[in-house]
């Protein structure tokens, strides 16, 4: 058995102490692929149901990602955004070195009886388009992005190829935007989800929602889906006593700045 020395931690804690230390000392770098659980049990006299534990905690604080298919990999520094400016995905997998690749899986106009349809809060008989894709860094699954569009905010949405452009780039060109409302959660995701992230039944997603408004016309309604091992949201601002007051669109508090 190798590296436990700390007694006081349960066996499964030891191991996950031992393996981040490899990978804080880039003995195990970013996109390293983590040896099976079989030879890890090998190494530190553990069953594999102990590793997995390990592999598992280190996972959910997104040192690890598991592949599926594939294997469990060392993330290293990348992926993270600001949650109250939420960027473009592909600018973010750029900036972190990686190359970024999508998939639309699907693209059209909701029906008048869709369930959907009402997430906009547009009067009756609007027309709202749907777009759903499947972002990529160098191949592996980052992120599903749903994205509920005021077709009149937007006429020419459905027109574009969103594997050339994303749908953040292109409405940032066309539409304008004042007010912005974000709220996140951890969900167990769909099957469909869970397929398209490569990811087994037991990982938890981290889910954003966001609305976004002209005044008090709404504009979009996106929730974009994480896998929790693959991705961090961060915010960091200053802290002031005295805060501009923000309300949702129709109340009486005052923006400070335009968001486009």
């Amino acid at each position: 058995m190798t590296e436990l020395t700390q007694v006081t931690q349960p066996l499964y804690g030891q191991i996950k102490t031992a393996i981040e230390r490899r990978i804080r000392a880039a003995e195990w770098p970013a996109d390293f692929q983590v040896p099976r659980e079989e030879d890890l049990a090998a190494e530190f006299g553990a069953s594999a149901l102990t590793v997995r534990r390990a592999l598992r905690e280190l996972q959910a604080e997104g040192m690890l990602v598991r592949v599926q298919g594939r294997g469990t990999f060392v993330v290293g520094p990348r992926m993270q955004c600001a949650i109250f400016e939420l960027s473009d995905v592909s600018e973010e997998i750029s900036a972190s070195g990686g190359v970024h690749t999508s998939e639309v899986m699907s693209l059209g106009a909701l029906a008048p009886d869709s369930p959907f349809i009402g997430l906009l809060a547009l009067p009756a008989g609007s027309t709202v388009f749907h777009s759903r894709l499947l972002h990529k860094e160098d191949s592996t699954p980052v992120q599903i992005e749903d994205r509920f569009v005021n077709a009149a905010e937007a006429p020419a949405y459905l027109d574009q190829d969103f594997t050339r452009i994303t749908p953040h780039a292109y409405l940032l060109r066309m539409t304008e935007v004042t007010f912005v409302d974000n709220t996140i959660r951890a969900i167990r995701p769909d099957d469909e989800s869970r397929e398209a992230l490569q990811i087994d039944a037991n990982q938890p997603c981290l889910l954003l929602d966001r609305r976004t408004w002209r005044g008090d016309v709404p504009v979009t309604r996106s929730r974009f889906l994480y896998p929790g091992d693959r991705y961090r949201l961060r915010s960091a601002h200053e802290a002031t006593s005295a805060q501009p007051v923000l309300s949702a669109p129709g109340g009486t508090g005052q923006f400070p700045k335009r968001i486009r």
